[in-house]
């Protein structure tokens, strides 16, 4: 099974072992990922059967019917991920079970309004403000309490913040937040949420000193 490029939260995830193979680092990866779970489920591979993944990951269904229009009823839970995708011509077995895992993580990601973003700043002493957008753009304006993320605040974020710490992500309008948000979703953080519109609401909404930009158009 070929290993394809995750996303940079994955990648933050030192290989283990001497085999290299693919199919043997793809394992060490989800084993080191599952780990931060609370259930802790079985490794995940390509021979894992619907039936299995299902157990713990009620979205696969879902992803199934909406994205690859396959019915539950259609399919035979003793499948493997690997018998779907050749059965019905899918993408590789790790691509659809990403797919999945993305699945689960948004169901955990609320998106709210910059008036509802705001009471949380003020109320809770806790909640961290991050901002997803580039040098530049933060240069026109940023929300209270904000600072900028990247790898070096995400990995501190991980290590110092109880999962039940209050995040808050923006950007220029809600979108790159809402994939940034995912990566705090999939590692146990219970309170995530994106901002709707980004600051570009933050300023029409809540403090119009704010200027309006162009130039990201998410």
């Amino acid at each position: 099974m070929k290993e394809t490029n995750t996303s940079w939260i994955i990648s933050t995830i030192k290989d283990s072992g001497k085999d290299s193979s693919p199919v043997n680092l793809f394992k060490a990866k989800l084993t080191s990922w599952l780990k931060l779970r609370f259930h802790r489920p079985p490794v995940i591979t390509e021979q894992s059967t619907l039936e299995e993944i299902g157990t713990y990951y009620s979205g696969i269904w879902n992803v199934l019917e909406k994205k690859y229009k396959l019915s539950k009823t259609k399919l035979d839970p003793k499948w493997t991920l690997s018998n779907l995708s050749k059965n019905f011509d899918l993408p590789p077995a790790q691509i659809i079970f990403m797919e999945i895992q993305l699945e689960e993580s948004s169901a955990k990601i609320e998106q709210i309004t910059a008036l509802e973003a705001q009471k949380i700043i003020q109320s809770e002493q806790t909640a961290q403000v991050l901002d997803v957008r580039e040098a530049w753009e933060r240069e026109f304006g940023y929300l209270p309490k904000s600072k900028t993320l990247n790898k070096t605040s995400f990995k501190e974020l991980l290590k110092k913040s109880p999962k039940d710490t209050p995040i808050i992500l923006y950007c220029h309008f809600g979108v790159r937040s809402l994939d940034a948000a995912h990566h705090f979703s999939t590692e146990g953080f219970t309170r995530v949420y994106t901002i709707k519109g980004g600051i570009d609401a933050w300023s029409t909404q809540v403090d119009p000193s704010i200027p309006r930009y162009s130039g990201s158009y998410c």
